[in-house]
């Protein structure tokens, strides 16, 4: 006898069309936020046509959401212009984590606004309080941007972005950290591509295009589940108290970006580095099994915070296929530091157009916010598939490089994160530059990025916490634990990020083996693969350095390592010619150096001759 088919449930809509009586999921969309996050602490309930600071905001249609906030569109009555606002859970935490950045931001907006480096530093607009029947929510209001660098390497990921277009990008990044360094100071500690942000030419007229264009705004009412009592080890329900209470949740739209469209799946990116896969597994069991993840990855997510804190979201949560600020996309491709502010939710929105083929590229206009640091902290590879990792020995770049180099030496075992078996090289642009003529004005760059998400930025001497950097960008002071860091921990991230441009795959990836090493085993290992040995008194300056290394300076769980320097990676893995490789290096080098003290600051690097590009070329067009 079948067993008996439980009775469909349904629920009142309101479409575009009218009201309309549609089946119920399963279970909770992770496609928007949780109706349980309304409860006392959390979200404010928005609708569209809501008004905000005394009628001055009108809301359009909401944009996204995150752990920390909901997103909207908004129309400012003031300036008669389109903005982003995000609307922040009005629990304490939350609401001390955005004054704290609303310092900042304001900081920032201050400083300099002649400097170059002020026009590749997302603008904060206004802040205000909101005052709710029941609570009391922070806004913060910012400009829109297009999407994140994360989606332009995506659309690039068979061959790498175009040289020349990198070197623009570059050195826009270098102008915004000159100017949050030298005028602000100010260290970012979070340098990623979803923390760069690609504006949108004349954006007031593609967000009234947009508008002319989408669907009206969708919604459905859901109850609000009671609000659950937590304890060490269980969580207690709360009986309800009287009438069901109810939250109408809007489908998130964000704006679709003038970039060319892309496929609609994020980039299963390799890494250049080892991952301590045996090369005799099959890809099938890499991509089924999974490793162990460790809990020092995870980076605060205010300045306040530390790992353990409860304020401090990390990635691993709301991975639902579309949701704007956390989509499946989102969590495909997560970082470990949880941002706080504007660029990360304007990461998060581009990240789910990805996912979702009707909305193309997606444009967004604030900073997402994230999960729990409760929950586990996964890096963009290890949310794809995590790969098993047998107890073997250590390696080096081995797998990711061409077969004749590893014959020689097969006893190590190592293979590369995500195996691939043929690279694909990036097309390297003439290392000579080509001066425009004086004759024609200079033309503008065919792309313009501004750095997001200044939610965990602190002062250069007097650090908010010592846990920064996301897994892949982390410098060799921050792995170590040391505590005097200052402006170059940012270059150190610049320099991987140029290398991922430029490639489509991570400069460093590290991953853990149970209990013989961990992640920062690796990441050093092969930073030491990488760019050689270092100075025993750089190696002794952290609080985790006695657990990195032995009394004699050497790795303490890793031994076997084969060097493969940077040039050779160029030329042997992505077949650059040895000109451009050499080229590349010169420019990439000073900002790797291991030893912080001696590494070169953005205003050193920011005239560098690798960065001349000629602007009129073909290369420079398309994005």
């Amino acid at each position: 006898m079948a067993p008996p088919q439980p009775c469909a449930k349904y629920q009142y809509v309101v479409t575009a069309a009218g009201p309309k009586i549609v089946p119920v999921p399963d279970a909770h969309s992770k496609d928007e936020e949780s109706p349980a996050d309304y409860n006392t602490g959390g979200y404010l309930p928005v609708k569209v046509k809501d008004t905000f600071k005394d009628g001055r905001y009108i809301v359009l249609r909401k944009l996204g959401w995150g752990h920390f906030s909901t997103v909207w569109l908004i129309k400012d009555t003031f300036t008669k212009r389109h903005s982003a606002l995000k609307v922040v859970k009005s629990a304490g935490r939350y609401a001390e984590t955005a004054r704290d950045e609303i310092k900042l931001l304001r900081k920032v907006m201050d400083a300099n606004p002649e400097h170059r480096g002020r026009d590749h530093i997302v603008s904060f607009l206004d802040s205000f309080q909101h005052c709710a029947p029941e609570n009391i929510h922070v806004c913060l209001v910012f400009e829109p941007l297009g999407e994140n660098l994360l989606a332009l390497i995506d659309r690039h990921k068979a061959t790498g972005v175009p040289v020349g277009l990198v070197k623009v990008i570059t050195k826009q990044m270098l102008l915004g950290l000159q100017y949050l360094h030298d005028q602000c100071d100010l260290v970012h500690t979070d340098i990623k591509p979803e923390n760069i942000m690609i504006s949108i030419p004349d954006v007031e007229s593609h967000i009234q295009a947009q508008l002319s264009i989408s669907p009206s705004p969708t919604s459905r009412k859901v109850g609000v589940p009671p609000k659950q009592i937590m304890r060490p080890g269980v969580a207690i329900p709360r009986r309800p108290t009287g009438r069901e209470r109810h939250v109408q949740i809007f489908d998130s739209q964000p704006l679709s970006s003038p970039l060319h469209s892309a496929s609609s799946s994020p980039p299963a990116r390799n890494a250049l580095q080892m991952s301590r896969i045996d090369s005799n597994q099959s890809t099938l069991s890499q991509v089924l099994a999974s490793s162990s993840t460790n809990d020092k990855d995870k980076a605060p997510q205010t300045s306040h915070d530390t790992d353990s804190s409860p304020s401090t979201p990390d990635l691993s949560d709301h991975s639902g296929p579309s949701s704007v600020l956390v989509s499946t996309s989102y969590a495909s491709s997560s970082n470990d530091t949880p941002p706080t502010s504007v660029g990360s939710v304007m990461s998060s929105m581009m990240k789910l157009t990805m996912s979702n083929p009707e909305a193309s590229r997606t444009c967004t206009c604030l900073c997402k916010d994230m999960p729990d640091l409760e929950e586990e902290n996964i890096s963009r590879s290890d949310a794809l598939q995590r790969q098993e990792v047998p107890p073997t020995g250590p390696s080096l770049l081995s797998q990711t490089a061409p077969q004749n180099i590893h014959h020689r030496n097969c006893s190590s075992h190592s293979s590369s994160s995500a195996p691939h078996s043929k690279a694909h090289p990036p097309t390297p642009l003439s290392q000579s530059p080509v001066m425009p003529c004086s004759a024609s004005p200079e033309p503008l760059p065919p792309i313009s990025i501004k750095i997001a998400d200044l939610g965990n930025a602190t002062p250069s001497r007097k650090h908010y916490t010592e846990d920064i950097q996301t897994r892949q960008y982390r410098s060799p002071e921050a792995i170590l634990g040391r505590t005097d860091w200052g402006y170059t921990a940012d270059i150190w991230s610049v320099a991987c990020v140029v290398f991922e441009l430029l490639t489509a795959e991570y400069l460093f990836d590290p991953q853990s083996q149970g209990d013989l090493f961990g992640k920062d085993d690796d990441h050093m290992a092969q930073i030491i693969e990488l760019l050689g040995d270092f100075d025993t008194e750089m190696k002794f300056g952290g609080r985790y350095s006695r657990e990195i290394f032995d009394s004699s300076g050497a790795l303490r769980y890793i031994r076997s390592l084969k060097p493969w320097p940077l040039k050779r990676v160029m030329m042997e893995k992505y077949l650059w010619s040895e000109p451009d490789a050499a080229a590349l290096c010169e420019f990439l080098e000073p900002m790797l150096v291991v030893d912080h003290r001696k590494r070169k600051q953005a205003h050193d690097m920011v005239g560098h001759p690798w960065l001349e590009v000629d602007l009129r070329s073909p290369d420079l067009v398309a994005l």
